[in-house]
């Protein structure tokens, strides 16, 4: 028994499909720019609300929809959060025992910046926790 060869000499062995390579390529670019795609319009999160501002006993009380992030400072005796939420431009006035306290609730950039003033420098902290399915924020604050 004899083997026959090819005729040019070499073994002939299986090469791919090149229908099946074109294939495959097509696939794996079209699912690269589908998550492309998908990723440029991914809805952004939306950020948490204030759903509503009322004066304490020794401060404000905010109510959002969900949890804020939150900064403080003082600036010159004033007392000032910035609050990554949303919320229209409000002002008010209220009073810490016989000491008048004013704020204001302004948007800006990313979020909203909530600014206490009083005839004495004020100083402050605050918290948050959750009540009946919302962020209730309390800001305390007390003259110097």
């Amino acid at each position: 028994m004899q083997r026959s060869e090819p005729e040019n000499g070499r073994h002939s062995t299986p090469r791919p499909r090149p229908l099946l390579r074109v294939m495959v390529s097509l696939c794996v670019g079209g699912l690269l720019v589908g998550l492309m795609i998908g990723r440029l319009l991914d809805p952004v999160a939306e950020m948490p609300r204030v759903l509503a501002i009322q004066p304490s006993a020794n401060g404000l009380q905010l109510s959002l929809d969900r949890q804020p992030e939150v900064q403080a400072g003082h600036l010159e005796g004033a007392l000032a959060l910035r609050i990554g939420a949303s919320a229209a431009a409000q002002q008010g006035q209220s009073r810490i025992g016989d000491v008048p306290l004013r704020w204001k609730l302004e948007p800006q950039g990313n979020g909203v910046f909530l600014t206490l003033v009083s005839t004495r420098p004020l100083r402050g902290d605050w918290d948050s926790a959750q009540v009946d399915g919302r962020w209730r924020l309390n800001i305390r604050v007390r003259s110097e």
